[in-house]
């Protein structure tokens, strides 16, 4: 029995130091090669810490791009409820820009799996070109000057399409401004 438990108490000890030495290591190699990921990719503003470029915000305001809902849902695209938030969505992007008549991309009104989705699509982004150049006093290609800015690189869209970060646009959108 007692040789039982001191096979088990070295087990335990060599997971526990496999454990903290992995982590080390991959601490190190986080901070290392991809500091600015590993770190939350924070901005800062004036030194002090105003967001994440990996997590939205839900601003609904006529003068910054409009995420996705940051809401999670597992509700099915057919479900009652699902249609009614999504309903909800479309006449609140309507009453935000009621000149624009072009149909709202689908992501403005859909939720991500995550809740925090800080990109939308390209398309999203230039549904609202309008109406952003005007609340701001910007000429159209100024804004989509700012979106191909805030557009993920061809490196990043290996695997998908390009999408913009709406934290990214709407800080440059705002330096622009003043």
């Amino acid at each position: 029995m007692k040789v039982l438990f001191k096979q088990a108490a070295i087990i335990l000890g060599c997971l526990i130091m496999g454990t903290l030495v992995y982590t080390g290591i991959t601490t190190v190699v986080a901070q290392t090669v991809f500091q600015q990921s590993a770190n939350g990719s924070l901005i800062y503003q004036h030194q002090h810490v105003t967001g994440s470029k990996l997590i939205a915000t839900d601003p609904i305001n006529p003068k910054l791009f409009v995420g996705r809902v940051n809401v999670a849902s597992n509700l099915a695209p057919n479900s009652s409820a699902e249609k009614a938030a999504v309903a909800k969505r479309v006449v609140q992007l309507r009453a935000l820009d009621p000149t624009n008549r072009q149909p709202i991309p689908v992501d403005l009104v859909t939720g991500s799996a995550s809740g925090s989705d800080p990109y939308i699509s390209v398309a999203a982004a230039k549904y609202q070109v309008t109406r952003i150049a005007h609340a701001n006093n910007l000429s159209p290609t100024q804004v989509q000057t700012i979106i191909k800015n805030a557009t993920t690189s061809w490196f990043n869209n290996l695997l998908g399409t390009p999408a913009v970060n709406v934290v990214k646009a709407n800080l440059a959108l705002q330096a622009s401004v003043k």
